[in-house]
């Protein structure tokens, strides 16, 4: 194993790319056709990406438009997509093997761990690419700040958000308005209905409750009680364990064991949009990325009846957690010149506007307020996601720390523990509060 790691690490140290920290240029043949953006676009035609993706909208999305940039460069790309958990250990395997099977793969809180590690291009020399990217109508600054933070390394960025969301709350507006029910506006209020819709469905409301799925959302809530994950972006100890930590997480965990359906402790994301789809729950507490297939005929029962809220508010306001998927440049790709001209392609502007326009999908703030969304999509949905997006809150929904899978993993059980059965949050939470601690600690040596 030594020598596998010591190989890995001579492999990296040796790449032109990691000696000079640039991302080098290669012109491309006299022949070659050059658009008014001053990019060739054929000049890699015959090449295949390969890209790693998670099972996801933006993952669907975008085999819509992918045949365009086909066309458009005669490469052709493959995508290969999994369950969340299943995608997560496919793509550390890849990236931390130097195997490079795939060009491009989605990214998440791994950003730093990854960044550090070498695994993944720093972006910044390919944005000095002329020759693969025309900067002023790439706009960079379109991009939501807050989600392109969430990517940033030593102020480097090592992806590129595709996929912008922030907590909503979905709600069936039919069932609301034929029992008199009013669209709750506070968690007490949220509580309450979840309790008397439990009465007539299988489930009052749709939380995640499957360990590691648990945290995003969770975070949410605590910081809606006036509760922080952390004393500061600096990461010296965990404070999620405070009164106002304790009373948020204990509403969320409250809220998916005596009003969530049998089976909630393994629920994702996956399980909760399909049983609100299908017509099992009132309420569905989530992403809103997820509203396209709430409206979809062809999969949703509810079609048509599905109503838009922000996030309830706590004591301390309404304070939804929220991130993006972004897309990394693996560091062992064969084809990174290739690699980046899809990578600036599918976040550029243009194509944004398009995904957006497909599936409500993005992390441009153009895109967003667009109107060919604003004809397409609700409404209220709509209304619910640009009022999450002013929404400040201090803290990022992940640390920005390299060991972010065993943090996700004391938090979570933490969170999973609790919705298993009633028990003291104040000591399940101490407890991982302490484990937490030595976690940042173990980062700063």
């Amino acid at each position: 194993m030594f020598f596998k790691v010591l190989l890995l690490c001579l492999t990296v140290l040796i790449s032109p790319a990691f000696a000079t920290g640039t991302a080098e240029t290669t012109a491309p043949a006299a022949n070659m056709e050059v658009g008014e953006d001053g990019i060739a676009w054929k000049q890699f035609a015959g090449t295949t990406l390969r890209l790693g993706m998670n099972k996801h909208e933006y993952t669907d999305t975008i085999r819509q438009v992918l045949p365009e940039f086909e066309e458009k460069t005669g490469i052709k790309v493959i995508v290969e997509d999994y369950a969340q958990d299943e995608f997560m250990s496919k793509r550390l395997v890849d990236l931390s093997s130097g195997a490079g099977t795939y060009d491009l793969v989605m990214m998440d809180s791994a950003c730093t761990q990854a960044a550090q590690a070498g695994w993944i291009e720093n972006l910044e020399p390919w944005f000095e690419r002329s020759d693969l990217i025309n900067l002023e109508s790439y706009d960079r600054d379109d991009i939501a700040p807050s989600w392109a933070l969430a990517f940033t390394y030593n102020d480097d960025l090592y992806a590129i958000p595709v996929s912008g969301e922030k907590q909503i709350l979905y709600y069936r507006a039919d069932l609301f308005e034929e029992h008199g029910i009013k669209v709750p506006e506070t968690f007490d209020e949220l509580y309450e209905a979840a309790a008397y819709f439990k009465n007539i469905m299988p489930a009052g409301i749709l939380v995640r409750g499957q360990k590691i799925h648990t945290v995003s959302n969770c975070t949410g809530v605590i910081w809606s009680y006036g509760g922080k994950i952390a004393d500061s972006l600096d990461y010296n100890y965990a404070v999620f364990n405070s009164p106002e930590g304790v009373a948020g997480a204990d509403m969320y965990t409250s809220l998916a064991r005596n009003f969530g359906p049998v089976g909630i402790e393994n629920y994702t994301w996956y399980e909760c949009v399909s049983d609100f789809q299908q017509g099992k729950a009132a309420m569905f507490l989530d992403m809103s990325v997820f509203m396209s297939q709430m409206e979809d005929p062809t999969a949703s029962t509810v079609a048509g009846k599905v109503g838009y809220a922000p996030m309830p508010a706590g004591p301390a306001g309404s304070k939804p957690t929220g991130g993006a998927w972004a897309m990394s440049m693996s560091s062992s790709s064969k084809n990174k010149d290739a690699a980046w001209l899809l990578l600036q392609w599918l976040t550029c502007p243009e194509t944004s506007a398009k995904l957006a326009a497909i599936s409500g999908v993005t992390a441009r703030i153009s895109a967003l307020s667009s109107d060919a969304v604003k004809e397409k999509f609700p409404e209220d949905w709509l209304l619910a996601f640009q009022s999450a997006l002013a929404a400040e809150v201090e803290e990022t929904t992940f640390p920005t720390i390299s060991r972010n899978e065993e943090y996700l993993d004391v938090i979570g059980t933490a969170f999973n523990s609790l919705i298993q059965k009633e028990q003291d949050v104040q000591a399940v939470l101490d407890d991982a509060a302490a484990k937490v601690t030595e976690l940042f600690e173990l980062e700063k040596k």
